[in-house]
């Protein structure tokens, strides 16, 4: 697989993680996440959330999508220009705030008993953005960094 696929595949996910923390925050009760609300019942309601927690989650879920649309925002924009002319700190931006957010909210969830969401959320979220960036690893080290070639820079002009 080619660099240009992997670089595809992180900008995809980005846009679609984009349009889905700007879902998560005006539809927060959209049947989409009807399986994490059902997690949050059984863990923390014992299986029946008050409607007056059901209304704090989605003044939660608000505030969450927004944050998750406007991260995914920034990141599209790193993949977009820096991350595809293989500038190394764009590929260790995304790298490091994917860690960070993976290991902080893992660990807290798990604290909390919610590990639901870490299998319905964190785990994907390592995979679709993690896979990409351990295969274009290589092309951001110092040695082979070397900016995209004529058919790359074709390529996304084109699209």
């Amino acid at each position: 697989m080619t660099f240009r696929f992997w670089h595809r595949w992180l900008l995809v996910v980005s846009v679609a993680s984009t349009l889905l923390g700007l879902v998560i925050a005006i539809f927060p009760d959209s049947i989409l996440f009807a399986p994490h609300t059902a997690g949050i019942e059984e863990v923390f309601f014992d299986g029946a959330m008050p409607e007056s927690a059901n209304e704090l989650r989605t003044f939660l879920f608000a505030l969450l999508g927004g944050t998750i649309a406007g991260y995914f925002l920034m990141q599209t924009l790193i993949v977009w220009g820096p991350f595809y002319r293989r500038e190394p700190w764009a590929w260790h931006a995304v790298l490091w705030a994917l860690l960070i957010w993976f290991v902080t909210d893992s660990t807290l969830s798990t604290i909390h008993g919610a590990l639901f969401n870490v299998w319905m959320v964190n785990l994907w979220t390592l995979f679709l953005v993690g896979l990409p960036l351990v295969m274009t690893r290589r092309e951001f080290t110092r040695s082979s960094v070397h900016g995209p070639d004529e058919a790359d820079v074709g390529a996304q002009n084109a699209s």
